[in-house]
């Protein structure tokens, strides 16, 4: 029976106590913005000042009237510090204000976590260290752990103004037991992290800036998205999920359009050495993401997408992929049906 193959392989991915990869597909279920909003957002609200930065907003509004992403827009243009910061600052507030309604949400037990379920239902066995690896800024991944009761870190302190983990990451031990743990490891950066007029970085919840004194700590699509990865904390970010990539049997990515080269490349050295589990879910999966399935991920590969009232199912036996109508195996709690 159809259903019975799909569940199969999805029970497998799942028992391998994959890594989880969240990309922004992941977010918008909570009604976080994806990238063609964020375009809108920052066309609305930058404002160029100086000759240079006419200049440089010019090239990359020619690139949206030419039909450009906002990735590609971004990409390859040379543009002044002042406006790279404007950029910078616009996005963190669009993705911020999304973010912060959805934290009210949350405080009213309002809001709907299935990811805090899924990670919940991964710990259940004898696993304690549960690895996330994210490209997105959103505290999605921190909220759904804290609606399932499970402590998380992101390489900072416990606190209100935290500081970075360093080489020696903090555990967390209850009656003398070591609790289960999820490690978030957020490649591009994150809402809460900051840069001082100093150089000095630290992590705060904050949801409003101070009109000078602190730069947002994201990477933003195109221009410097590989330019401060050599940096404090991306570096660490980046080289914590490096290992759990590594050393992983497993990969459970939703809503990750394979599109980062920090993340894919890992995926495929591993799968290339040795036979692994990889599903991948989403409303739509991306030319992509079905690429790297069908032609790089291996034989134990499974994707799911959103078609018509039911879902899509691509996998060894099926590679362009087989309707099953009626029945939602996309979604995380989709998902969830199939393995639990």
């Amino acid at each position: 029976m159809l259903e019975d193959e799909i569940a199969k392989i999805a029970q497998a991915c799942f028992a391998s106590s994959p890594v989880v990869v969240l990309g922004s597909g992941a977010s918008a279920s909570h009604g976080l913005p994806g990238m063609g909003v964020l375009k809108d957002f920052l066309l609305e609200k930058i404002t160029a000042d100086g000759d240079e930065e006419t200049d440089g907003w010019a090239k990359v509004t020619q690139a949206f009237a030419a039909g450009e992403h906002l990735e590609k827009a971004l990409t390859g243009k040379a543009l002044p510090v002042s406006l790279t910061r404007k950029i910078v600052g616009h996005t963190w507030e669009c993705i911020n204000n999304a973010d912060r309604s959805l934290f009210t949400r949350a405080v009213r037990a309002e809001e709907n976590f299935p990811l805090g379920r899924l990670i919940l239902a991964l710990l259940a066995s004898s696993q304690k260290v549960l690895d996330i690896v994210t490209t997105n800024y959103d505290r999605v991944a921190e909220y759904a752990c804290n609606s399932a009761d499970v402590i998380h870190s992101v390489g900072f302190t416990p606190g209100y103004l935290q500081r970075r983990e360093g080489s020696y990451p903090i555990s967390f031990l209850q009656a003398g037991k070591t609790l289960r743990t999820v490690k978030i490891w957020k490649v591009h950066g994150s809402l809460d992290w900051f840069e001082r007029n100093d150089g000095t970085t630290l992590s705060a919840p904050l949801y409003e800036l101070p009109n000078d004194g602190l730069l947002p700590l994201i990477v933003t699509p195109g221009f410097n998205k590989y330019e401060r990865t050599h940096d404090e904390p991306f570096r660490s970010a980046i080289q914590g999920a490096d290992r759990a990539l590594e050393q992983s049997d497993g990969y459970l990515c939703l809503g990750f359009g394979f599109r980062d080269t920090h993340i894919e490349p890992k995926i495929l050295e591993r799968c290339r050495l040795k036979k692994i589990p990889v599903t991948v879910a989403a409303r739509t999966l991306t030319d992509e993401a079905k690429t790297f399935l069908q032609q790089k991920a291996g034989p134990l590969f499974l994707g799911i997408e959103q078609s018509g009232t039911g879902s899509r199912a691509y996998f060894h036996a099926h590679p362009d992929g087989i309707d099953v109508p009626g029945v939602d195996y996309w979604s995380v709690e989709g998902f969830l049906n199939l393995v639990t």
